[in-house]
């Protein structure tokens, strides 16, 4: 497929790491579709990204329309991922942030690796899940702990997702540090409901309030990060009323000021 001069395909490279070889061809086959419906006779860096940004997250629905308190309470809640994940020094750099709907959300927050990984430590796994609960947190904050919303119902899902599987397949627990109950329960419907799981009720109890913790210390990392950088907060949140989608070198500059709290720190 033909590229014109803007096209930077390190660029590229380092935001789509980790992707495959069937992405990579969607993202191009996308690409040439968006550079064919503005009659272009090759593919731009902009096309690129949007085609990128399309496959990895979902097409815009810029006909959503939501009034002015969605657009304020969707404007804080992604600024709360953002401040959190931006702050925390394991965490991926920001990426994108918008308050424009995408998929089935009604705004995103995008963290990327620069670089391809094979491996993902506590501390990255733990700063995953205080960035997952910005969103909540910044909505208890600003609106109170009945004002939260089910805006955070899909955040609240992942950061769980990971919790237990740091508990149960990566051994990543306190009290059950360096032990596994992978539960490998596939095969027929049968044999899904009379298999048994290869671990007590004592130890399901355990693996519970091991999640649990998780959740909450990610809740209080989250809180003392937006609590501190309450200021670097309201920018963010306003800027993104303004501007609606804000890219990584705009956050990186209105959030220069933030500070990371000796309470959210895990080490160093």
């Amino acid at each position: 497929k033909q590229v014109d001069s803007t096209v930077n395909l390190d660029n590229l490279a380092a935001k789509t790491a980790g992707s495959s070889g069937a992405d990579l061809a969607n993202i191009a086959n996308e690409a040439a579709i968006i550079a064919a419906r503005r009659d272009a006779k090759k593919i731009s860096n902009a096309d690129l990204t949007e085609a990128f940004e399309k496959v990895a997250i979902g097409p815009e629905r810029k006909t959503k329309v939501m009034n002015e308190k969605e657009k304020e309470l969707t404007a804080y809640h992604e600024a709360g991922h953002a401040i959190v994940g931006h702050i925390l020094p394991d965490s991926d750099p920001v990426h994108k942030v918008t308050i424009i709907p995408r998929g089935s959300t009604g705004g995103v927050t995008w963290f990327l690796p620069p670089e391809d990984k094979s491996y993902t430590s506590v501390y990255e796994f733990k700063d995953i899940l205080a960035r997952a609960m910005g969103g909540r947190v910044a909505e208890k904050i600003l609106y109170g702990d009945d004002g939260i919303t089910t805006g955070a119902g899909s955040d609240l899902r992942k950061a769980t997702e990971i919790a237990r599987d740091m508990i149960i397949d990566q051994g990543m627990g306190t009290k059950l540090r360096d032990q596994v109950f992978h539960d490998d329960n596939g095969g027929m419907v049968f044999d899904k409901m009379t298999h048994s799981r290869p671990y007590s009720d004592a130890t399901a109890k355990l693996i519970d309030e091991e999640v649990e913790a998780l959740i909450r210390e990610a809740a209080v990392r989250a809180e003392s990060v937006i609590q501190t950088n309450r200021k670097s907060l309201e920018k963010l949140a306003n800027a993104l009323l303004e501007q609606e989608t804000l890219e990584e070198e705009a956050v990186v500059e209105i959030l220069k000021d933030a500070v990371l709290p000796k309470d959210a720190r895990l080490h160093g």
